[in-house]
């Protein structure tokens, strides 16, 4: 190819297409989606057709055809560019479609369908014929997942609790051969099967199976060492510390097949939110859900759509460390006793070399300090994360960690901590950093670490003891301690007075194996990448979340406020937020190729986004992120079913007048009576 060639700008290029439609993928990945293209994402088109909520949505490999499905039991396929409908497919599903997926190497003639009446079927494209029907399921089908290298077959996540895997070439007998295409069941920490909601493929590593369910913990299996799962018993070594374990092979090579049990099993889960046993008394855990995964499409990253939390992102080639077992390190206290037992003191201090910021970071630190005066933590943190990008120092760690601190918002403690640690990790006598740290720990109810680290402050900065937040702290540590010791007395009084007999039926319990297997891998699950907020999922268990742009550099969801989100990967920052639905946005779906996106939700309709011309005005576009992320933020942390609930208990004694539906109505968008509410609400 010539060097003239090869300097064609995006306007030739999309000549060219015109008159040879096989350079659209190297039209793709030439154009640059930059920000003014994002700004300019608006309403394309509206595709009208469904009577009911569109659940689901599904590009095929070309991009040529959008299929969609619905409460109504119908599939729609599209012309996205004609904004056209191409074929209708009326299902005999009996229960709301949640997944659609073309079948791979079938032409896109082939479609399966996965629906809340425990079936999922295949149908013919052309003739609307169905195919195959499925129903070994003993709960909703949320989710199907294909591999393009593997023609006819296709995966279910089950509210029962199983991964299916489905053969068109196979002759099945349903229900007697549930065992046959069950490929692994998915059990939570207490032993019993919990809800498979979600799943996905890796379509450059196949082998890759992603499985999202009714917990924190996304499990990320190979495909062709589930079955070996089976040939290991897990025990403790400890029954007072779930942390101790032996594993015991009990075929084949134990040494080999132990080298291999972590590539076979992975799991994932936000440090914050993972399960400890902490040295205070345990509060009230918030049940999750993980409503949608996907890898990306180079394979090397999971993202991940928490209901009830935010949308997160897993690096799978350099898997983080849980912070709690990364603070060791950098304060140079090695854990002998369990996590952060050393009382080692770390080096005397040096002075802090004063560090030349490059002209454009020290203006955005600049700015961003200023906010922070002005106690604008979110637009303060929105210059630290684009700082950040473009230049990796201590002091940029250490102010955003304080915002972070400030702004109190949910996550905000633990992504202050990472922050501590790389700071420390750059410049070890950063001494903000070091007494934010215990600050943090503190905040996690990390109460011997956070003491123990202000130790270590107290003895490298002793000048530093005379300040008002040094003393705040100390005197929070030992009011929280005194307390403690109270309580702590108080339930070994209890626990005194309960049987012996108890007392072991309960350490038989825990040493059940599914419930320690369980145990052993989540302990040692690891931390995420980045994470995206603003927006709010609460209300719907099918929202998901999906990467954007020819490079990937873009992430979009939806919300519960009717809004859907896009930020930028790297610095995690918002770039825009579009109305996408009068409710709720359930599904955004990127073009495989094209600058456009397709969503849906609560409302019949599908939607196609595309960057809109400089004179259209854009009626979609929502200015305000810090109000409306504020508002998803309160919105998040009072689910609306626990307010439902809490007002219909009233009713028992008070009478029906009691339930404030038109307040319920107002704080969350949505009408509790409504079959809307009722048929896609978070389960």
């Amino acid at each position: 190819m010539s060097s003239i060639t090869n300097r064609r700008n995006i306007l030739q290029l999309m000549r060219d297409r015109e008159l040879n439609d096989h350079i659209r993928t190297k039209y793709a990945l030439k154009s640059n989606l930059n920000y003014k293209c994002i700004s300019k994402l608006g309403l394309l088109a509206q595709l009208e057709g469904h009577q009911g909520c569109v659940n689901c949505l599904q590009w095929n490999e070309s991009g040529s055809t959008l299929a969609s499905a619905s409460d109504d039991y119908q599939v729609i396929l599209w012309d996205p560019f004609l904004q056209k409908v191409k074929t209708t497919i009326k299902t005999l599903h009996r229960g709301n479609i949640f997944s659609v997926k073309f079948i791979p190497s079938c032409n896109d003639d082939i479609v399966a369908t996965g629906a809340g009446d425990w079936s999922s079927h295949t149908y013919n494209v052309t003739t609307g014929q169905q195919l195959s029907n499925c129903i070994c399921s003993q709960g909703r089908i949320k989710r199907l997942a294909v591999a393009n290298d593997t023609p006819s077959v296709y995966w279910s996540a089950s509210e029962d609790g199983c991964i299916s895997q489905h053969d068109m070439r196979m002759n099945h007998e349903c229900p007697n051969d549930k065992s046959k295409i069950t490929l692994v069941s998915v059990y939570g920490s207490s032993g019993k099967k919990i809800e498979a909601k979600c799943l996905d493929i890796n379509q450059l590593k196949t082998e890759q199976l992603a499985v999202g369910a009714n917990d924190q913990y996304v499990r990320l299996y190979d495909r062709r060492m589930i079955r070996s799962l089976s040939s290991f018993t897990v025990k403790y070594t400890n029954p007072s510390n779930s942390s101790d374990f032996i594993l015991v092979c009990t075929d084949g090579n134990a040494t080999e097949a132990l080298n291999k049990l972590q590539s076979t099993l992975q799991y994932f889960v936000p440090g914050h939110i993972h399960t400890y046993n902490n040295e205070v008394l345990p509060k009230k855990q918030k049940s999750y859900v993980i409503t949608y995964l996907t890898f990306s499409p180079d394979g090397q990253e999971l993202l991940v759509n928490y209901g009830g939390e935010y949308v997160y992102l897993y690096n799978l080639l350099d898997q983080a460390d849980n912070a709690f077992f990364n603070i060791p390190k950098v304060m140079k206290a090695p854990r002998e006793n369990g996590e952060g037992s050393s009382l080692d003191l770390i080096d005397e201090p040096v002075p802090v070399p004063h560090l030349t910021l490059p002209d454009k970071v020290e203006q955005l630190k600049l700015k961003a300090n200023y906010l922070f005066e002005k106690e604008d933590y979110t637009a303060a943190i929105i210059l630290y994360n684009e700082a950040i990008d473009i230049h990796k120092c201590s002091v940029l760690f250490s102010n955003r960690a304080a915002a972070y601190i400030k702004r109190k918002w949910h996550g905000d403690y633990y992504a202050a901590l990472k922050d501590c640690i790389t700071a420390l990790e750059l410049e070890p006598n950063h001494m903000k950093a070091h007494f934010r740290l215990a600050v943090c720990l503190y905040e996690l109810g990390k109460l011997k670490d956070s003491k123990k680290y202000l130790d270590q402050f107290t003895v490298k900065y002793p000048s530093y003891k005379t300040s008002a937040a040094y003393k705040c702290l100390q005197s929070d540590l030992l009011k929280v301690e005194t307390s403690n010791k109270e309580r702590i007395a108080k339930q070994k009084m209890h626990d005194a007075a309960g049987s012996a007999v108890n007392y072991v039926e309960v350490i038989q319990v825990e040493q059940t194996q599914k419930k320690t297997f369980e145990k052993y891998f989540s302990s040692r699950s690891k931390d995420y990448h980045r994470r995206y907020y603003g927006h709010c999922n609460t209300s719907t268990d099918i929202k998901e979340a999906n990467f954007f742009g020819n490079q990937n550099q873009f992430i979009v969801a939806g919300s519960d406020d009717g809004l859907f989100f896009v930020w930028e990967k790297n610095t995690e920052n918002n770039l825009l937020i579009l109305k996408g639905d009068s409710s709720i946005v359930n599904c955004v779906q990127p073009h495989p190729s094209e600058f456009m996106l397709a969503t849906s939700g609560i409302d019949n309709e599908v939607k196609l986004w595309s960057p809109l011309s400089d004179d259209v005005d854009n009626m979609f576009i929502i200015e305000d992120y810090n109000g409306t992320a504020t508002i998803n933020q309160r919105r998040m942390m009072a689910d609306p079913f626990e307010v439902i609930l809490r007002n219909m208990r009233r009713t028992t004694s008070d009478g029906p007048e009691t339930i404030d539906l038109d307040a319920i109505r107002d704080q969350f968008g949505i009408d509790p009576l409504s079959d809307d509410f009722n048929d896609c609400r978070m389960s």
